[in-house]
């Protein structure tokens, strides 16, 4: 049987990842370079390719806001969770805010089929949402 990765877990099936480019290390320096332009971004783990957020907006804006730290303990903060790890992100530059919420949203979508649940901070992303909507 053919072992690949997906999401950065090993499988049968047929290699699939959501942003086809190589992990950049994530630190404030590296961050700071990347373009000020709309986009869809991971931030996962190098180490095991495993994807814990996936964002959309301004790159740049949206990878500086969770380096906290400015990167020098690998701390990374989303959503008011701050984890320590060896960290990396990727991204995929968009035309329009509105196609990188396509982007997002299909990456999501892709994710959520692929594991039964979306990356560990975009579950917590959407529970904040929820929880600010007045019925």
């Amino acid at each position: 049987m053919n072992k690949t990765l997906i999401f950065g877990l090993q499988t049968s099936a047929k290699l699939v990842m959501s942003i086809h480019k190589k992990w950049s290390s994530y630190t404030r320096k590296n961050a700071q370079t990347e373009p000020d332009t709309f986009g869809v971004y991971e931030i996962g783990d190098i180490d095991t390719g495993a994807i814990l957020y996936i964002g959309e907006g301004n790159i740049r804006a949206g990878l500086l806001a969770h380096t906290p730290d400015g990167g020098r303990k690998k701390h990374v903060s989303v959503f008011g969770s701050s984890i320590v790890g060896n960290y990396g992100y990727r991204y995929e530059v968009a035309t329009t805010k509105e196609k990188s919420k396509q982007l997002q949203a299909k990456y999501l979508k892709l994710f959520k089929k692929t594991y039964g649940s979306l990356p560990r901070f975009n579950q917590k992303q959407r529970e904040v949402a929820a929880s600010e909507v007045d019925f």
